[in-house]
């Protein structure tokens, strides 16, 4: 093995290590996962690289070439993918289309010479041609320059428009990171050799060191890619009676506490609001029209077992990260347990208390019907029933009658949204 097998083997660790890193801290965010498939390029171009450095014919070398060549033609289109999620540009499936000349180019490696037309050995190194004259290599420098460069101009405008500090600094990162990626990707192996005998040693795949301390910098400096469970005082959260839900700033759940755990049951914790609260739709409204820190007194249905819903008095808060940033939303919740007692002297039953707190939540028989998994004629009737055990006819009587006991989920302050 020689110098330059040996960096590639280091960088390809290195390289592994994070893609796997930043996966696991949060492997449901598209964005991580795209990351994940950036280190694996650069892995395989790596992994190649470090056999074909030190291998001992030209039809080995050529073979390498091969292997690592996946990992050099789908760079381009993966860093274009993560630039457009990242910066939220484009969120339509129509994006993979930016794939297809890349699956072009691997037909054109495995079949023949992409971007060398020659190996040979000089001294303990082996050289190699570009293939200046195959149109081939023409088309692949203007594909992944252009990618490079809509990426380099949509970060540009992230990190122009954002009000975030924090991603603001990230977004720099990473345009610097593409930066030295195109100088280093073209210099080495495509231009230096112009000037020296149209050879190169073929180094550009160990100048993703670069990009990887520069990555590894916005990971340890501004949690890029990662989400915020592990800087906040979790355990103290499941010593608390009331229950917890905290989230990110897309609603999705990263931590629920102890107490609500054990009332919904879950085998699993919870991803989303809509595996917990009934009215999830209204939450995720007030979430993304919060202009204070906090709302209060929001009356919702938490899911439980068997079908069964139990309604709740929530509030919630934003919370920001160190640099002044919203990252998240805090939902403290307690129990409204005492409700069903004052309305079982009048024949209420469980079921039929259930269906009351869905439609003080603002929930049309449809929507109750759907939420319990029950028909609409089933709601009908039971509907029906609670007007006549509490003597009533429609359902604005039912609101009023429950007024001392029920507050409507849409009952909050208006000047806490927008």
């Amino acid at each position: 093995m020689n110098i330059l097998s040996f960096i590639a083997a280091i960088a390809l660790s290195i390289t592994l290590m994070q893609g796997f890193y930043i996966l696991f801290r949060d492997y449901r965010s598209e964005s991580n996962r795209i990351f994940f498939f950036i280190c694996l390029c650069i892995s395989t171009w790596l992994f190649g690289c470090a056999f074909g450095y030190s291998a001992h014919t030209r039809e080995d070398a050529f073979f390498w070439l091969k292997v690592a060549s996946p990992g050099f033609i789908f760079l381009h289109p993966l860093v274009l993918h993560f630039t457009l999620r990242y910066t939220e540009t484009v969120k339509s499936s129509l994006l993979y289309i930016i794939y297809i000349p890349s699956f072009y180019f691997l037909y054109i490696s495995i079949t023949g010479h992409l971007v060398f037309s020659d190996i040979y050995r000089n001294g303990k190194y082996w050289l190699m041609v570009p293939d200046y004259e195959a149109p081939s290599f023409y088309l692949l420098m203007v594909n992944y320059l252009s990618y490079y460069i809509i990426s380099l101009l949509l970060l540009y405008k992230n990190f122009k428009n954002t009000k975030s500090f924090r991603m603001r600094s990230k977004s720099r990162i990473i345009f610097a990171a593409i930066i030295v990626t195109i100088a280093s990707y073209n210099i080495e192996p495509f231009l230096a050799p112009i000037f020296f005998d149209y050879h190169t040693y073929g180094q550009a795949p160990l100048y993703s060191i670069v990009w990887i301390s520069l990555i590894w910098y916005a990971m340890v400096k501004y949690r890029f890619l990662g989400v915020y469970e592990q800087f906040l005082p979790l355990d103290v959260l499941d010593s608390l009676n009331e229950m917890i839900i905290i989230t990110d700033c897309r609603k999705r759940i990263f931590k629920v506490n102890l107490a609500l755990m054990n009332k919904i049951a879950p085998h699993d914790p919870p991803h989303s609001l809509s595996q917990v609260i009934v009215e999830n739709d209204l939450m995720e409204r007030i979430m993304d029209t919060m202009k204070v820190d906090y709302v209060t007194g929001i009356k919702l249905n938490l899911k439980v077992p068997e079908e069964e819903t139990v309604l709740i008095n929530a509030d919630i808060s934003r919370f920001k990260d160190r640099f002044g940033d919203y990252v998240g939303f805090i939902i403290t919740a307690w129990g409204i347990e005492s409700c069903h007692a004052n309305l079982k002297n009048k024949g209420i039953t469980e079921r039929e208390f259930q269906l009351i707190q869905l439609v003080l939540s603002g929930n049309s028989n449809k929507q109750i019907s759907e939420s319990l998994g029950i028909s609409l004629r089933t709601v009908e009737t039971h509907v029906t029933n609670i007007y006549e055990k509490l003597g009533l006819t429609r359902r604005s009587e039912l609101v009023n009658y429950c007024t001392n006991m029920f507050v409507s989920p849409s009952v909050f302050s208006p000047d806490s949204v927008e």
